[in-house]
């Protein structure tokens, strides 16, 4: 047998199986490099989101005897690359070089009070620590002095007689020192209280570039930090200075001292595949530097430990991703499941023209092993290089290839020959065996009933399963169960029988009504319909699980959407919300009242006090709850009606409901009266806080004034022109549409949006061409019987009539069955979701709206029967009627 023969013969199929494979081949394999490069993209963010100080490795040393001390550069370049040889691989890969990005070393003090100043009066309460940064003279730049330089000895300190030869380290400190803590260049500052220095202030410095991450592990010597004393009205400032290489020498243990290697995260390099691994590794790493340490039995070596919060990072990632990654691959599995579907109807068209040519070679001694890999070297050669093709070409998606990306094409195209070489083998097996199957109705063997009870009876026990217990396990590293994820394919493989057994009845009662009416195209038009169910399964198979996962697709987005606008709501509390510590100024106030497309401005006021009630303290807001209701009617925020009583009224928390009086201390000292409860007021107070509401006028009637420092303006104007209106600095303006735009632009929830788009444009081209190829596949019976009735009277326009009404039903029933299980569907997958990392609120609920998921069922319905008609009126050469003489 000539395989290229029969590929010339019948190239046109060919042509469309290889097609169909290529497009399969291609999406299955880009779609997944998709996902991993908005993986990847997702854990960048998330890593941007916090500071080098989280992700960076930081290795901490204290030594407590003198034979441990450091006291050359060298010694801490030693030790940094001593330590660095126990990074593991993963980590080693995304750890940067010494000098490069946020790795270095230092030394710092903690704690070191200032006890006195030389020829100087003392203050109290401040403290300033020495801190040798090799790395930070190419960061500063000297504003004041000269940078600190060798060390000398202080023979004797006035005022101190019983302090002698104290050793003097200079020192550079930060140029704001001068106003906040009084310490100006030339001053020296005795430093502790049982083992004094004296630092001697050489010079003042700002920093380069106060954003470098570099700074964000050595924050005490780029600030002066002024923190309240507890349990006390004073106040306390800390403070650090540069050293020079001499300083470190004179570091001791008495000092407080601790040694830093910082191991700089490049988080360009972090992959969402490697994750796992790095978290994994991080533990490890923590027990190699135990092991480093010596043991307790050492007390002459460094005892290392280990700062980062990249595994913590990390592993809220995988907390999200395992949701996406959910997603995805049910979007995939359903893809998988309709594309293959596609390609067993085009072998089936293929193997039904070489019908011909096969049954006369296997009549003529040919033996079936022959004919069936004949026939599948004519698949293969159609299948293979298309495959092969659309694999190459998925290259051209950015983003990393992944071992699914790999083997889905692989297994599509073996399945496709497996499927060929089944179908050809059942149709061969026996020489010149052919058979009618639309005149003689064959039961279903028991192995089929059993298989296919089998197959639903799974479906319903992975849906009750995805439901109860959600499709992520709890051990983290494992992630999705295989078998729950399969389980809506299941499910709509379920339904997909269910339908095939079941359309015959209402079926039977359409014939029966149609052969009552007067004409005869809609009762045969009916009746080839019914005499083709034992074509209609692959159709089916297709149509139901396009339309399914299209409908579910659009409430998981309709319901992540609806979340991600409510959420963007309860962050900003209207359409722009400004708010200052301070008190926001009249003539700003009616700057933004003028500006073109404000509606309406609502003013409050909003500050921290202490409640007169065991010591908490509570949020207040004054606000005229009325005209913010108004002002946010129709969105989705709920505002009480306003507290109203003599006095101040006010509603309040569930900690603050069982008191009826409440003093509070805000500008003056007041007492409210409790008039109900209010757990929250979205935009303007955070769940779980103490809250008193009580109206604008409420500080009036206390006996000051109103009190305006927050802006809650409606209308349609954007955040740009509200900054330029307000022109105040420390003034913090937000805007419904930013806060949703920061909801909306993440990797993640960019990801499983076009996913949804892309498996929905798909599944409706594979479902057009689905309903076209079973019809192409029945065109010859098709032409024979249309031909027949040509010769009695049918006309050209009754013949395509009967082609649309031979599918028509079998469409309308598969996207009603699609169209209910796609409504059931995010009931069931629903509960083992977690889509608030992509919606900003927790997804509680799916609404069932049926104008999108019905549009979806329409349009696909209406394209399918749109391709019917097509496919009548382009083959309308095959419906001629019978000449004189001809019986076929």
């Amino acid at each position: 047998m000539n395989v290229w023969q029969l590929v010339k013969v019948h190239r046109g199929t060919a042509l469309v199986l290889a097609l169909l494979s290529l497009s399969a081949s291609l999406l299955l394999a880009a779609l997944p490099r998709g996902y991993e490069r908005a993986y990847d993209d997702a854990v960048h963010g998330m890593l941007g989101d916090v500071s080098a100080q989280v992700t960076d490795l930081a290795v901490t040393g204290r030594p407590i005897v003198p034979q441990a001390l450091l006291n050359h550069p060298a010694d801490f370049r030693n030790r940094y690359e001593e330590i660095a040889q126990g990074l593991p691989p993963q980590l080693r890969r995304v750890v940067v070089p010494l000098g490069q990005g946020t790795s270095h070393y230092s030394a710092k003090t903690t704690g070191t009070p200032v006890s006195g100043r030389v020829g100087g009066s003392s203050r109290s309460n401040q403290y300033v620590d020495f801190a040798w940064l090799p790395d930070a003279t190419a960061r500063v730049k000297w504003v004041k002095g000269r940078p600190p330089g060798a060390s000398s000895t202080l023979a004797r300190l006035p005022g101190r007689p019983d302090l002698r030869d104290l050793t003097v380290i200079e020192i550079g400190l930060l140029a704001e020192v001068v106003d906040e803590m009084g310490i100006d260049v030339g001053q020296s500052l005795v430093l502790g209280n049982s083992y004094p220095v004296v630092a001697k202030v050489t010079g003042l410095y700002e920093l380069t570039d106060a954003a470098d991450p570099y700074w964000e592990h050595n924050g005490e010597v780029t600030r002066i930090v002024e923190r309240p004393i507890p349990g006390s009205t004073d106040t306390e400032w800390l403070t650090a200075g540069l050293i020079s290489d001499d300083g470190l020498t004179r570091l001791d243990e008495r000092r407080e001292v601790s040694y830093w290697w910082v191991y700089g995260v490049d988080r360009g390099r972090v992959e969402a595949a490697t994750a796992p691994a790095i978290i994994t590794e991080v533990d490890d790493y923590q027990r190699f530097l135990g092991d480093l340490s010596g043991g307790m039995g050492n007390p002459l070596e460094l005892r290392f430990q280990l700062w980062t919060g990249l595994n913590r990072v990390l592993g809220d990632f995988l907390v999200v991703l395992r949701t996406a990654e959910t997603l995805l691959y049910l979007l995939l599995g359903g893809l998988a499941v309709v594309s293959l579907g596609v390609l067993a109807l085009a072998v089936q068209l293929l193997t039904e023209r070489m019908r011909t040519g096969l049954s006369l070679v296997r009549a003529r001694g040919a033996s079936l092993g022959q004919v069936v890999r004949a026939g599948v070297a004519v698949v293969a050669l159609a299948v293979l290089p298309a495959a092969l093709a659309g694999y190459g070409l998925s290259y051209l998606v950015p983003g990393p290839a992944t071992p699914l990306a790999h083997v889905v094409p692989v297994v599509v195209a073996l399945t496709t020959l497996l499927f060929a070489a089944g179908r050809l083998a059942l149709a061969h097996r026996r020489p010149l065996k052919d058979t009618r199957s639309d005149l003689v109705s064959v039961r279903p063997s028991p192995r089929r009933i059993a298989l296919e009870f089998l197959v639903v009876l799974l479906g319903v026990g992975g849906a009750y399963l995805l439901r109860t217990r959600g499709v992520a396990t709890e051990a983290q590293e494992l992630g999705a169960d295989p078998f729950l994820v399969l389980a809506p394919a299941g499910l709509a493989l379920a339904a997909g029988i269910l339908t095939l057994r079941l359309y015959p009845l209402p079926l039977k009662l359409f014939t029966r009504l149609a052969g009552r009416r007067p004409g005869a195209v809609s009762f045969l038009g009916l009746t080839l319909a019914a005499r083709s169910r034992g074509g209609a399964a692959l159709p089916v198979l297709i149509l139901l699980p396009a339309l399914a996962v299209s409908v579910f697709g659009a409430l998981v987005s309709g319901a992540i959407g609806d979340t991600q606008s409510r959420a963007a709501w309860r962050d900003v509390g209207a359409q722009a919300r400004i708010e200052r510590a301070a008190e926001i100024p009249e003539d700003v106030v009616a700057k933004v009242e003028a500006l073109p497309g404000v509606t309406s401005v609502v003013r409050a006021g909003k500050g921290n006090v202490q409640v007169g009630v065991g010591g908490m303290r509570a949020t207040v807001l004054s606000i005229d709850l009325k005209d913010y209701r108004e002002l946010v009617a129709g969105s989705p925020l709920t505002v009480p009606d306003p507290p109203r009583g003599l006095g101040v009224p006010a509603l309040v928390s569930t900690t603050l409901v069982p008191y009826k009086e409440i003093e509070v201390g805000w500008h003056t000292r007041m007492t409210i009266r409790n008039m109900g409860r209010l757990d929250e007021l979205p935009g303007l107070s955070f769940p779980g806080e103490n809250l008193i509401v009580m109206p604008f006028d409420g500080p009036k009637r206390a006996g000051l004034r109103t009190y305006t420092n927050i802006l809650l303006v409606d209308g349609d104007v954007d955040r740009a022109t509200l900054e330029r209106t307000v022109g105040l600095a420390d003034a913090e303006i937000e805007t419904y549409t930013t806060a949703l735009a920061d909801i909306r632009d993440t990797p993640l929830t960019g990801a499983i949006t076009v996913a949804f788009t892309v498996a929905t444009l798909a599944m409706g081209a594979y479902a057009l061409i689905a309903v076209i190829v079973a019809l192409v596949i029945g065109s010859a019976d098709r032409a024979k019987a249309l031909s027949f009735l040509r010769t009695l009277g049918l006309s050209q326009q009754q013949a395509r009539t009967l082609t649309v009404l031979e599918v028509a039903p079998l469409i309308v029933l598969t996207a009603v069955a699609g169209l209910a299980l796609g409504l059931v569907l995010p009931l069931v997958v629903g509960p083992g979701l977690d889509l608030s990392s992509f919606a900003g609120l927790a997804v509680t609920d799916f609404p069932v709206t049926f104008t999108t998921p019905a549009l979806l069922a329409a349009a696909l319905t209406a394209v399918s029967i749109l391709g019917a008609f097509a496919h009548a009126t382009a083959g309308r050469r095959v419906t001629t009627a019978l000449r004189v003489g001809e019986s076929s």
